[in-house]
């Protein structure tokens, strides 16, 4: 699709109509009368009203007890033709409340500072801050005052707004995203793969799973002002978390996200037995680092030690093992048992040290022009695009599968487990047979196959400006099958943390075969998961250095 850099003036109430409409389509049953009402109620209005409501409803507006508050003689759409029309037909059908009855302190953030200076009975000085001036207003009759700001000014309240949270949950899965995406489409800067959106594969099956999500974001909301209290506004607030849907893992990851948060905020608190509490409750890590380092802190080194020990008995991902081996070393030698855990053992890259002129160009683009000596030698500078963008090119139709769950609009760029643990137990037997399939050596046609048919189309594997063909045909004519399979191992087994620390550039020398180079400029060293991408290298036979890189003085 070709850019374009214009859209209809009222593009948003199309997206707007397409939203709503995939969301009756698909889900009508688990809506409630009231948001089945709200749908037929805007179906009814006339276009300038809907129009009106959606760009009221898309605008941040004034908090108040009655809605987002908006003043109508503020208000200027060119596309509305008749506004104060709209206004009525949207009060008329319980839409917009026009002039709600409201406290004074919920009017007054509507209003300039010159409007509320010039609405005091008692004259106020100009060089009173805002705040000021409001507090000034706030302890006089409120009455009067009102009555100045709002003569002949309708008062607007948007009301209903909870019931389109709902049509957003279903639809994005979330209550994070909005009709930005739509836009994008519309704009050409996105394009996304076609799946299939039936409703067996629908991630919503029951109101109930509705209502814990929504309950769920009413927690999150909440989350910033009791983490800034204390431990008995914490503890409260986790106490009111939906309690989880079976086969629900989304919801599941989200509570376990949140639980994290409160109780590494009770740790701080040094409510440790209420963070030990809350930890407990949560399936993925870091959950059993932190009860670990609870258990230290408390003086029960036995208890840190045994969870550490089950940690490695079953890793959850590669730095919970790397903590349990280093944590429980380190406990065991400050009580006496060093012996029974040894020292993890760390890999020593081979290692190369140069001097550059520097030119303002990034280090890695000056390494990568040192290491390639034409016209026969060639290094591209990859980073975290080369490998992650040809198992994304080998396993695309595998990413974009219509598992149950995955998918909940026409508009993701990946299905939503995709960063979660359990991206890979879900499609298992199809990842198992594509590598079991790549082994006999068919990682060419399939990358080249999807590279050509799906070339521009949004993948979270792949970033296509940087997959040149030159550099794709001779990193498939150069790299053993044997090495691709253990790279996309190692990525589909944590995708969410392995796919970046990958080293930045690639060398392929005229003799052949090939060479990865992570770049260290002057100061900067290596991150722990790029030392632990190392040690795989090392494992796993794949040729690799690190090369620092020193300013050479003129």
């Amino acid at each position: 699709m070709a850019p374009s850099s214009e859209l209809p003036a009222d593009y948003y109430l199309s997206n707007f109509h397409a939203l709503v409409d995939f969301v009756v389509a698909r889900y009508e049953a688990l809506l409630s009368d009231d948001e089945r009402q709200f749908y037929r109620q805007f179906r009814a209005l006339a276009t300038d009203s809907q129009r009106l409501y959606v760009r009221l409803l898309s605008r941040k507006g004034v908090p108040s007890s009655a809605g987002a508050l908006f003043r109508q003689h503020k208000l200027a759409y060119g596309e509305i033709s008749d506004l104060p029309a709209a206004v009525e037909e949207l009060v008329i059908s319980g839409l917009l409340q026009r002039n709600p009855s409201l406290a004074l302190d919920e009017i007054l953030p509507l209003f300039t500072k010159h409007e509320l200076l010039a609405s005091s009975p008692e004259p106020l000085a100009k060089t009173l801050k805002r705040p000021a001036v409001e507090q000034a207003l706030l302890a006089q009759q409120a009455a009067p005052i009102q009555d100045a700001l709002t003569v002949d000014e309708p008062l607007l309240a948007v009301q209903a707004a909870a019931h389109f949270e709902t049509f957003k949950l279903l639809f994005f899965g979330n209550l994070n995203q909005d009709l930005t995406d739509y836009v994008l489409r519309d704009l050409g800067l996105f394009r996304y793969e076609r799946y299939p959106l039936e409703r067996e594969q629908l991630p919503f099956k029951s109101r109930a799973q509705i209502e814990q999500h929504l309950r769920y974001y009413d927690c999150l909301a909440e989350a910033e002002g009791a983490l800034a209290a204390d431990a008995a506004a914490i503890n409260a607030l986790a106490a009111q978390l939906p309690v989880g849907i079976d086969g629900d893992r989304t919801l599941h990851r989200r509570l376990d996200r949140l639980r994290l948060t409160l109780a590494r905020q009770l740790e701080r608190f040094e409510a440790l037995d209420d963070a030990d509490a809350l930890y407990r409750l949560c399936s993925r890590p870091p959950a059993r680092e932190r009860r670990a380092r609870i258990a230290l802190a408390r003086g029960e080194a036995a208890a840190a030690l045994a969870l550490c020990a089950e940690i490695l008995a079953n890793p959850l991902n590669e730095a919970e093992r790397a903590f349990a081996r280093n944590f429980g070393h380190r406990t065991a030698k400050k009580t006496g048992d060093g012996d029974t855990w040894p020292p993890p053992r760390r890999h020593k890259p081979p290692t190369d040290t140069i001097a550059l002129p520097p030119n303002g160009a990034r280090v890695e683009l000056l390494a990568a022009e040192h290491l390639a000596r034409p016209p026969d030698d060639h290094c591209f500078y990859v980073e975290n695009t080369l490998f992650n963008g040809v198992l994304g090119l080998a396993i695309w139709d595998i990413l974009f599968a219509p598992v149950p769950g995955a998918f909940f609009n026409p508009f993701q760029v990946a299905p939503s487990d995709f960063r979660t643990p359990d991206f890979y137990p879900q499609r298992s037997a199809a990842f198992e047979g594509r590598l079991a399939e790549l082994a006999r050596g068919n990682l060419s046609r399939w990358v080249w196959q999807h590279f050509h048919e799906k070339h521009g189309i949004a993948n979270p594997l792949v970033a296509w400006e940087a997959l040149p063909e030159s550099l794709l045909t001779l990193a498939l004519e150069r790299i053993p099958t044997q090495h691709w399979l253990a790279l996309f191992r190692r990525l589909l087994g944590d995708i969410s943390h392995h796919r970046n620390g990958l080293p930045d550039l690639i060398r392929f020398p005229a003799a052949g075969s090939y060479e990865l180079v992570e770049v260290k400029g002057p100061g900067d060293r290596l991150q722990q998961n790029q030392q632990r991408w190392l040690a795989y290298f090392a494992t796993h036979q794949i040729p690799h250095r690190v090369l620092h890189v020193e300013w050479a003085t003129p």
